[in-house]
């Protein structure tokens, strides 16, 4: 007889079968991390051409982690429905990805592109389905991801031909942006988790080193983008964290202020219609410091082209030799000079998915996110719990309000294969079930005025 408790199946009249769904939940982390973080071909610079036709061996790999992953969603069945509610934005977005095939410029390649990404979303789902405890999943993740940093720094010092360009370090990736991201999650996870408390100063000493390593290797990569923003984001999280010891008035003020802030910005830019140009003019006072000015404008132009529907997910970049947007231009600036197949993003999360699915879908996308960012917030400020569920909330959400920050200067807005959509999308479906991950029910959030531990 199986017997259904919680979000699992346990098997307790089958002997031998007890641990099977928390191994195959194991094995499919695993998986997931060692494709995210090292891939198929590492190394990779991969020509126009490859970026067309695909990797086989990613598909294969991909679809063998879906299979997997239904396994999982249906071992932890319970878990899914109260998800999948609280994470309609995502599904939306994912099914509309597969649907733009009917309206893309390149059918086929929208629907190869499409089907990855609802892959991943799966993928992903299952991942977050699974977890039963978010501190031992943070801790897991921290371990993970610190064993990539130590290989990709083997990788630098060891083989600088491999892994050192021109721009910096890159480690196992295609350039040190890709390498800055994973830095910049290096460092977070394991700061919130040295952070979260520990009774023992062993752990205490191992969160240093971790973060440390982490900090090496996010230097070395000279990625200013991520460099930036993950400093910024250790000191968002200490004002967070005073203003969670501080009480919840001090706690509630800090929120308000924040997301005062975040949605004026969110006004700027929508009052300046997403003109990168205009808005860096203002900021810095020079539109074309990042040197992408013209590329934004670029960008912009064809997002109006097409602002309902867009040109269809994954139809606009690398869609074969003669079909380049590029082509469009007049020689003579460094855009229309550029080498075919370079460039293959809009370097603007924004632009790039209103160009792939339209100006509604993008702003979906950034409702999607700003409220798990909300649901994540409360919970750190408002419910009960321990340290440690407290600090794996923390990095989940402080991850997605650099995600928003990030693509402000590249793309990973639920773009399929990017590294930093990849890690950041099982959190999305992990902040849904925020209420369910917390110990118990009596450290449900609570809205009352008194005094928070």
């Amino acid at each position: 007889m199986i017997e259904a408790r919680g979000a699992s199946l346990t098997f307790r009249d089958i002997p031998g079968l007890a641990h099977v769904p928390a191994a195959l939940h194991s094995l499919l982390a695993l998986l997931f991390l060692l494709y995210c973080f090292i891939g198929t071909n590492a190394f990779s610079t991969t020509s126009l051409t490859q970026r067309l036709e695909g990797n086989p061996l990613d598909r294969i790999v991909v679809l063998a982690m879906a299979m997997l992953a239904i396994v999982v969603l249906a071992l932890y069945w319970r878990a899914v429905p109260g998800m999948a509610l609280r994470s309609l934005g995502v599904l939306a977005i994912a099914g509309i990805a597969v649907l733009s095939m009917f309206w893309s410029d390149f059918p086929g390649l929208t629907l190869r592109r499409a089907i990855l990404l609802a892959c991943f979303t799966l993928i992903t789902a299952a991942l977050a389905a699974g977890v039963r405890d978010l501190r031992s999943a943070h801790t897991a993740f921290c371990w993970g991801i610190t064993a990539i940093v130590i290989l990709n720094l083997i990788v630098i010092f060891a083989m600088p031909s491999l892994g050192v360009d021109d721009l910096g370090a890159k480690g196992l990736y295609s350039q040190k942006n890709v390498a800055g991201m994973v830095g910049m999650a290096a460092v977070l996870a394991t700061a919130t988790w040295t952070a979260r408390g520990h009774r023992d100063g062993m752990n205490v000493l191992f969160g240093v080193a971790m973060t440390a390593i982490g900090i090496a290797f996010l230097i070395l990569t000279r990625s200013k983008t991520s460099i930036g923003l993950t400093f910024g984001a250790l000191a968002i999280l200490g004002i967070l964290a005073f203003a969670a010891r501080s009480g919840p008035t001090v706690a509630l003020a800090v929120v308000m202020a924040g997301f005062l802030g975040l949605f004026a910005g969110l006004a700027f830019l929508i009052a300046h219609d997403l003109d990168m140009n205009a808005i860096t003019l203002i900021l810095f006072g020079d539109a074309s410091f990042t040197g992408r000015d013209e590329l934004w404008a670029f960008a912009r132009k064809s997002m109006f082209e097409r602002p309902w529907l867009g040109h269809g997910y994954g139809a606009f970049w690398d869609v074969g030799p003669g079909r380049d947007p590029l082509l469009r231009l007049e020689p003579g600036s460094w855009l229309g000079d550029v080498e075919l197949g370079l460039i293959n993003q809009a370097h603007n999360g924004y632009l790039q998915l209103g160009i792939e699915l339209g100006i509604p879908v993008t702003i979906l996308a950034v409702f999607t996110v700003l409220c798990l960012i909300v649901r994540g917030v409360l919970l750190c400020l408002l419910a009960r719990m321990p340290h440690g569920t407290a600090a794996g909330f923390a990095y989940m959400t402080a991850m997605l309000v650099l995600f928003l920050l990030h693509n402000f200067t590249e793309a990973s807005l639920f773009m399929r294969g990017i590294v930093l959509f990849n890690i950041v999308l099982p959190m999305m479906f992990l902040l849904a079930r925020g209420r369910d991950l917390l110990p118990s029910p009596a450290a449900r959030p609570s809205f009352s005025m008194g005094k928070l531990p």
